[in-house]
């Protein structure tokens, strides 16, 4: 069991609502404090600064979090007196936590799917990515495996030139820091199955797609990107970054049973979050679609939801109601989970061609009324 410090997410209000912080804005005392307020002003906005750019991140000592968040780089070379350092480490909270378990090896069937694979190791404390490498089998983990003085190194083969030694003491560093605050390492595929490019063109486009994924993992508000790529785009693309967990789920999932006739499957990215409610996966999951009127005319349709190819819920449609203009109107269904059809489908690996196509359409609805193989939907 440890204690480390974290700094809040709305570390801002946390501060102004401080007394420590407002006795050292209105007046001089204290050690090392200015008589200017403007100064004491000042030297509390690039505190504030540096603590926004922290803000969630974990620490293991005092001796830590000051050195990041108050000294030379972090404030501008702004100098904290000791007075505003006191206040604000009063105001970071300090807890115990125990130290999380390393990965478990990957099992025979995920490893033989990913193949030769491209790597990131991500630090959850302020999302940035300390590592990239590429390996078969479990490499992805064998970092923590050594770091943290672990003996499953299992299937952990290696691509390329080994680390150096200023490297490896890097990274084995970074990892400690990792566990000791209480949090594991994220693992993230950017790509899996890499074979030989076929020409000029694929590899820049694949170039473009990797960087592309990799900025995303720095996105802070996924929501509200920073990198414009990001704007529309789908969310599932098949080659995008991915967990090892997530891909783990996608491997190690069986094939769906066959699907029902009539029936629907809808493509909601959202419904692939763990910390998703069934309240909020049942609103993302009910449109509005393009469903055709055939479709809405079938009573109790079965709508299959899935994410990155897995099913997450399924549904009976009781009803629709129109969204938008007359000649572009999409519908939304209100419905109910269907317990008999989860209980089949929930948690198997639905793919394109089980549904007569290609790919999945950028739009997420595609309708099956008939055992014919739909065209062009």
């Amino acid at each position: 069991m440890a204690t480390v410090w974290t700094v809040p997410e709305d570390i801002t209000r946390v501060l102004l609502a401080a007394p420590g912080i407002r006795d050292f804005l209105t007046n001089d005392e204290g050690r090392g404090v200015v008589s200017d307020p403007k100064v004491r002003l000042a030297e509390f906005t690039a505190v504030v600064n540096s603590l926004q750019r922290s803000a969630g991140r974990t620490f293991t000592s005092v001796r830590d979090a000051a050195g990041v968040l108050f000294d030379g780089p972090a404030t501008g070379g702004v100098v904290v007196s000791d007075a505003l350092r006191l206040a604000v480490m009063r105001v970071i909270t300090a807890e115990p936590r125990e130290r999380k378990p390393a990965p478990n090896p990957l099992a025979p069937r995920v490893v033989e799917n990913l193949g030769l694979y491209l790597y990131a190791l991500r630090d959850p404390r302020d999302r940035s990515i300390f590592y990239v490498g590429i390996g078969r089998g479990n490499k992805v983990y064998s970092h923590e495996w050594d770091a943290l003085g672990e003996a499953g190194t299992l299937d952990a083969e290696g691509v390329g030139d080994p680390d150096r030694d200023a490297t490896r003491s890097a990274w084995t560093q970074r990892i400690r820091d990792i566990y000791a605050a209480g949090h594991s390492v994220d693992h993230i595929v950017l790509r899996h199955r890499i074979e030989a490019p076929h020409d000029a063109m694929a590899t820049a486009k694949e170039f473009a797609h990797l960087l592309t994924d990799a900025l995303r993992l720095l996105e802070h508000h996924p929501d509200h990107p920073v990198l414009t790529n990001l704007a529309g785009e789908p969310d599932d693309l098949e080659k995008r970054a991915m967990s090892v967990a997530e891909l783990a789920v996608q491997y190690s999932a069986q094939p769906a049973p066959e699907l029902p006739v009539p029936g629907a499957l809808v493509r909601v990215p959202a419904a692939a979050n763990p910390a998703s409610t069934a309240e909020e996966l049942y609103a993302a999951a009910r449109g509005p679609w393009r469903a055709g009127a055939a479709a809405r005319n079938v009573p109790g349709l079965p709508v299959i939801v899935f994410a990155d190819n897995i099913v997450r819920a399924v549904y009976r449609v009781e009803s629709w109601d129109g969204v938008g203009p007359a000649g572009e109107q999409e519908w939304r269904f209100t419905g109910a989970v269907d317990p008999e059809l989860e209980a089949r489908f929930v948690g198997t690996r639905v793919t394109p061609d089980r549904a007569g196509l290609k790919a999945w359409p950028a739009h997420g609805w595609v309708q099956r009324l008939t055992l014919a193989r739909p065209h062009g939907r």
